[in-house]
């Protein structure tokens, strides 16, 4: 049985069309600033959840946690940024320019850490006493997979409560006035489904965190949107199978549904 990829999930309810040029003509789009951003902020919170321990573990009782931390996150984005130079200069964007976009996530990063950190340096706990008091632990990148379901992926941040598990996914650009996009929330959704057929546990919400703007968005998980996922999950398999053109989202304008190719098609 082929899984399908849950991004796919998110690609189709953006646009039927999105999904077919990726996924089933399998075109891939020319890099956008964007998106060569997007990956370079994805990479930043992997590399900072990867460090999270060692770091923790290194810290003494007076030490300016902030400050330490900024300095860390910050080394670690600008090596991110020198790996990605060539791609950077594909899209036009400057190396500086880069850096001084994301560092904003740098700046919320270490302060939030601080900030949860400090008030345990200060009842003496350190090392790996410390580590093991701070909750949520995390795991970045995380494979998961649901043969139940149909489905795979890797969620960009699962955390770890004494309660439970918490799926977060990370996106850029600018979040809607309230909630979280259509897309976003079938595709986190979908992750805390397989999460808990994957553990046989309850998953009772997700999260979907707009990190140009530190926002946190919760998607409460209930019956309805449990079978909007697998409704579109069953439109995603069906269009895999049959290669059918699907229509497009209906949006006017949109870049996908006037594609040259799908445009062509009709005549």
């Amino acid at each position: 049985m082929q899984l399908i990829p849950v991004s796919a999930l998110s690609s189709w309810v953006h646009c039927p069309r999105q999904f077919y040029l990726s996924y089933v003509l399998e075109i891939e789009e020319p890099p956008k600033d964007v998106m060569i951003l997007g990956l370079i902020k994805h990479k930043l919170h992997e590399q900072i959840a990867q460090q999270d321990e060692s770091a923790v573990v290194s810290l003494k009782q007076n030490d300016n946690v902030q400050e330490i931390l900024q300095t860390l996150f910050t080394n670690l984005l600008k090596n991110i940024i020198t790996r990605q130079s060539n791609a950077l200069r594909l899209v036009s964007v400057p190396l500086i320019s880069a850096f001084q976009k994301v560092l904003p996530i740098v700046k919320f990063e270490s302060t939030d850490r601080a900030q949860r950190i400090q008030p345990f340096l200060q009842q003496g706990l350190i090392g790996e006493e410390l580590w093991h008091t701070l909750t949520p632990k995390v795991k970045t990148e995380y494979s998961v997979q649901s043969k139940k379901l149909g489905l795979k992926g890797r969620i960009d941040r699962l955390e770890l409560y004494e309660t439970g598990l918490l799926p977060v996914e990370l996106k850029s650009g600018n979040p809607p006035q309230e909630g979280v996009w259509e897309g976003h929330k079938i595709q986190v959704a979908a992750y805390a489904l397989m999460l808990e057929d994957a553990f046989s546990t309850i998953v009772p919400e997700a999260i979907v965190q707009y990190v140009d703007h530190n926002l946190r968005r919760p998607v409460i998980m209930n019956p309805f949107l449990k079978e909007q996922v697998t409704d579109v999950t069953a439109k995603v398999k069906n269009c895999l199978e049959t290669k059918e053109l699907p229509d497009g989202c209906g949006r006017e304008k949109c870049s996908y549904c006037m594609n040259k190719i799908f445009v062509q098609s009709q005549l």
